[in-house]
């Protein structure tokens, strides 16, 4: 259970050459060779009830993050094979889109994983911080590079694409993201870090979790989001803390 030879399922049908960009990506990462499952696909989800579907990729952990049991139904089916213990999955948004940015998105989901795998609290602290830090007033922008499991798997998927397609090409990437696309403020944010520069996600989301703990809080008590409002902001950053000082 939860233990299948890790295996991609192509719905979507990439050519030769994207299939042979899928095994760079993969190689840039310490993938299990039991338990992962890729799912590729050939439809989009914008509308479906379950928001989990609707971005254009997912990473989670089905075993120990539970099921998303309003999925679509290929998708639950493999869920409920308990053959796989993550999942990556990409749109067909995705698959469409160009190398570098299918690269990237396909970097940035592996680098989720790699996160799981070092510890699924830090997952679960991503994804509180996502759902709950729009909600109070911070300091910082209101868009994904706030949050610092999204910042991490964003600086993975550059340092990635600079592999894959030489430092000009990703950089030059970056700066025109940073200029005309449509996430500006988060490309911005990543070319102050820069491309090869350390980042500790661990004491990141810590940090951000303890200066916003008190308004964080408050918003819990009214929230009807069951994660939201059962999320235990201290006893995540003690658990951090303590893979922190186990690396």
């Amino acid at each position: 259970m939860w233990a299948a030879t890790t295996a991609i399922i192509d719905r979507f049908g990439l050519p030769e050459a994207r299939k042979s960009l899928v095994n760079k990506i993969r190689s840039q990462f310490n993938v299990p060779s039991k338990g992962v499952v890729f799912v590729f696909e050939r439809g989009d989800y914008r509308n479906f009830p379950n928001a989990t579907w609707r971005p254009t990729a997912v990473h989670l952990n089905i075993q120990v993050g539970g099921m998303e049991e309003i999925s679509p139904e290929h998708i639950l089916g493999l869920m409920k094979s308990k053959e796989y213990s993550n999942l990556i999955w990409l749109s067909k948004q995705a698959c469409e889109d160009r190398d570098i940015w299918f690269s990237w998105i396909l970097a940035h989901e592996l680098r989720h994983l790699e996160q799981d795998l070092q510890s699924h609290t830090l997952s679960r602290a991503g994804h509180f911080l996502n759902r709950a830090l729009a909600r109070i007033n911070i300091e910082e922008p209101k868009i994904q590079n706030t949050i610092p499991t999204e910042l991490d798997a964003n600086l993975k998927a550059w340092r990635v694409v600079r592999k894959v397609f030489g430092a000009e090409v990703a950089d030059a990437h970056v700066k025109n993201e940073s200029t005309t696309g449509q996430d500006k403020q988060s490309f911005r944010i990543l070319m102050s870090h820069g491309s090869e520069k350390a980042y500790d996600v661990l004491s990141c989301t810590i940090s951000l979790l303890r200066k916003y703990q008190s308004p964080l809080e408050e918003l819990q008590k009214e929230s009807k989001d069951h994660f939201v409002a059962t999320f235990d902001i201290g006893a995540v950053c003690a658990e951090l803390d303590r893979v922190r000082n186990n690396r």
